[in-house]
């Protein structure tokens, strides 16, 4: 038994250059929260897509890939008034990524509170976004009204930064939107270069330092290199084990998603607070979510790539 997951923002087409013909570029279904919806339902959780999609062949293709694995598309909706998002994605010898986005104008932008279904608060749950959706005005305003809801409700708020700086109009990301929104979330996940970009001058142990004040759980990724946990002013490392990479693409999403499927596993019997006083529970999680994006990197795609439970219980 798990709660939901609702993970909002967008879901777009990455033409994936293929290492063997770099001309060529192979569709794939993908998108950060989208992708953390997958990665929540293929290892077994509950899992919700908040969002927009165009009524296009795009759209169409996005919406049954979801549903094929599993994900609930009830709070899912549709429009004519712009296209599917897609992205470019081109791959260097290490399997790293550079993108290109068409995006904005992009059917995802479109999204307000006034397209939820009338159910969507009834049941407590977690809800999941990042930074992608705060890149325009009016999508940053829903953004920050679903969150305001959802705290007053009870809810979770998971925050993975995400930073695409090429989505910005100015070309990077703005510090003090991303920041307001990391202020407000429970659970956050940040890379090691996003960390260094949002300290902007300052340490990374001050401005960290600012954000437990808010934040109950705070992750640092940094590829091959460990993973740091913080919780209550107190860190720890958890190491990565080498694997061949393929393609980087979605595993930072599925680290984010086995995290959040444990945890949704574990909320339904005890409060964050309690769970987060086992050091070793802490550990188990971490490293259990370090091997979900192992696995991820192994494989070529966004969904396709994603572990089910079994790849993830048996490896």
């Amino acid at each position: 038994m798990t709660i939901p997951v609702c993970c909002f923002g967008e879901v777009l087409i990455d033409f994936l250059q293929d290492p063997q013909q770099p001309a060529q570029f192979r569709r794939f279904a993908g998108g950060a929260p989208a992708n953390v919806a997958v990665a929540i339902s293929k290892l077994g959780g509950h899992s919700r897509f908040v969002g927009m999609l165009g009524k296009d062949m795009f759209g169409d293709f996005l919406q049954t890939e979801l549903e094929h694995y599993g994900v609930d598309c009830s709070a899912t909706a549709r429009t004519s008034a712009a296209k599917t998002a897609l992205a470019f994605v081109a791959l260097n010898s290490e399997g790293d990524r550079s993108f290109s986005f068409y995006r904005p104008p992009a059917a995802d932008l479109l999204f307000t509170t006034a397209h939820l279904p009338a159910d969507f608060w009834r049941q407590t749950a977690i809800l999941h976004l990042c930074s992608n959706s705060l890149t325009d005005a009016a999508i940053a305003e829903t953004s920050f009204a679903l969150v305001k809801e959802a705290k007053a409700r009870g809810w979770l708020i998971s925050v993975d930064a995400n930073l695409r700086h090429n989505l910005w109009a100015e070309g990077q990301a703005d510090r003090h939107l991303v920041q307001r929104l990391l202020a407000l979330a429970d659970l956050v996940k940040l890379s090691d270069d996003e960390l260094s970009y949002l300290a902007a001058g300052q340490s990374a142990t001050t401005w960290l330092k600012q954000l437990q004040l808010s934040a109950s759980w705070i992750v640092i990724t940094a590829g091959s290199k460990a993973v740091t946990s913080y919780i209550a002013g107190e860190s720890m490392e958890v190491p990565v084990s080498p694997v061949k990479v393929v393609d980087t693409t979605a595993a930072g999403d599925a680290f984010v998603g086995a995290w959040l499927y444990q945890l949704s596993q574990l909320l339904v019997h005890s409060p964050l607070s309690n769970i987060l006083e086992s050091r070793g529970l802490q550990q188990q999680i971490i490293s259990k979510a370090i091997h979900a994006g192992s696995l991820t990197c192994q494989h070529f795609g966004a969904f396709t790539a994603l572990p089910t439970r079994y790849e993830w219980e048996a490896s």
